[in-house]
């Protein structure tokens, strides 16, 4: 029984340890000041849907991000259904250049009224990038920043991969 309990641990602790491996899904940037924000990449339509709706306070921390990865430049719009907590907004270009951004978007917890939920005026961008507008780390990034991309994967092999997955019949 014990080598049972101890085989089912280490199974269980490498499908954690390879689910926030996977360049697809988790990876960090890296700000000009050398902060790491630790961020859930977001590329399906599914999840860019969800965003982070339904994610309490307490489960994001103020080094987390969400980054949404778009494969063209384009005008996008953003509103907060569900959402916990103020965001601020980082549209960044394709060499995730900060190239506008909207702070301290209000939270707006339900559905119920979708009158009411807050919208965020249309920016251009490529990729979006999240943070708690509480974010010690939000606050101090600024137009023009240039943040790193830190995975195993680069840029480029990111998209690669990104739109080879989309390519693929999904369930």
């Amino acid at each position: 029984m014990t080598k049972f309990l101890t085989i089912l641990l280490l199974l269980t602790l490498s499908a954690c340890q390879s689910e926030s491996q996977n360049p697809l899904k988790y990876l960090e940037l890296k700000s000009p000041g050398g902060d790491v924000i630790k961020t859930t990449l977001s590329f399906t339509p599914k999840d860019m849907e969800q965003g982070l709706s339904g994610v309490k306070s307490e489960d994001f921390s103020e080094d987390q991000g969400m980054v949404f990865f778009y494969l063209a430049e384009q005008e996008m719009h953003f509103w907060m259904p569900d959402t916990y907590f103020d965001l601020d907004l980082f549209f960044l270009d394709k060499d995730l250049r900060i190239i506008d951004i909207i702070r301290k978007l209000p939270h707006y917890i339900g559905r119920s009224n979708p009158d009411l939920i807050p919208r965020a005026r249309g920016a251009w961008g490529r990729h979006v990038l999240e943070m708690k507008s509480s974010s010690p780390i939000s606050s101090k990034l600024k137009m023009s920043d240039q943040l790193e991309w830190k995975s195993s994967l680069n840029l480029i092999e990111t998209e690669e991969a990104i739109k080879k997955f989309l390519s693929q019949p999904q369930t």
